[in-house]
């Protein structure tokens, strides 16, 4: 009869308290996978809300600057019509626009293997004025303070009989991807 109970122990445990043993094993495994992620989700969320506690102590108006200054697309028909409100304070209109979204301002596109790692395009845009001396200079003065960050990176003039100038302007500006 003891031979019986043994040989019934030990097949109890081979088959059915082993098995049930590695179970729990694996499932305090789990438990502790979850018990980490969760830990690792709490100081997310707590640094989510630091972060929103941050963004709440920043103006409005200063938020809507920066927007202005690099904004999140790239709004090419904005950035005419904020440089045709500039030129239009001088009696000048803007003509001949082109832009090259490439963000080249010699328009060759360069190839480029892997992901973008830059988070800014850029934009070239290409415009003339006809205007006097004083009067492009002033504009350029209002172009250069104005929000939107803009960088002149060709210009070139003609003269006429009249004291006016055709100014043609090359500028790169840029925004967030």
């Amino acid at each position: 009869m003891p031979i019986i109970f043994i040989i019934a122990a030990v097949s109890l445990f081979l088959f059915y308290t082993n098995p049930q043993f590695q179970n729990l094993k694996a499932n305090i495994d789990d438990q502790n996978k979850i018990v980490e992620a969760n830990d690792k989700a709490s100081k997310l969320r707590a640094v989510r809300q630091s972060l929103t506690d941050d963004r709440k102590k920043i103006e409005q108006s200063d938020v809507d600057k920066i927007t202005k200054m690099l904004p999140d697309g790239v709004e090419n028909v904005g950035l005419i019509i904020d440089i045709d409100n500039i030129a239009s304070k001088y009696g000048m209109r803007i003509r001949n626009t082109k832009v090259n979204d490439g963000g080249s301002s010699s328009g060759k596109a360069t190839a480029v293997a892997g992901p973008d790692a830059k988070k800014n395009g850029t934009i070239s845009l290409s415009f003339s004025v006809a205007s006097t001396y004083e009067n492009f200079i002033a504009f350029l003065q209002d172009l250069e303070s104005s929000q939107r960050l803009v960088d002149v990176t060709a210009l070139t003039f003609t003269s006429n009989k009249e004291g006016r100038y055709e100014f043609s302007v090359t500028l790169q500006t840029y925004w967030l991807k």
